[in-house]
């Protein structure tokens, strides 16, 4: 049986990449794309998105505004094309090959650092669009 990172082989835009201490695949993407993106232990991330979770009752899949709160980063809007259509992830890359961001798609959240898509699958072959990002750095 092949691995996971073999059937998703690193591209040009795309990095094999598992923030998960246990290399489980599960369903922990915000955990996994906080973590990345922040550069914070993973388990820091745990603990902090639990506190949030508990102070406020939301889900921060739902919320990830919540959890950026306290380092001072915003949400950026939706970006949209002049025919008003949303953006693929692979479109968000080639306008933004710079920086790192936290995207939201729908139902994940995935990292994009200085022009690579960095998850356990490659998101940028989705043809899901993109919702609201974190401008991280």
């Amino acid at each position: 049986m092949a691995s996971r990172q073999n059937k998703y082989p690193d591209t040009e835009i795309f990095k094999y990449h598992n923030q998960n201490p246990h290399n489980r695949i599960t369903t922990d993407c915000v955990l996994r794309a906080v973590s990345f993106a922040l550069g914070k232990p993973y388990n820091d991330i745990v603990m902090e998105v639990a506190e949030i979770q508990c102070k406020t009752g939301f889900d921060p899949l739902d919320r990830l505004d919540l959890v950026f709160k306290k380092y001072g980063i915003a949400k950026e809007p939706m970006l949209r094309h002049y025919d008003n259509t949303k953006y693929t992830l692979k479109e968000f890359i080639k306008e933004f090959p710079k920086g790192t961001y936290v995207i939201n798609m729908p139902g994940h959240v995935t990292v994009v650092k200085d022009g690579k898509n960095y998850d356990i699958w490659d998101c940028t072959k989705s043809k899901c669009k993109i919702g609201n990002y974190y401008k991280i750095k």
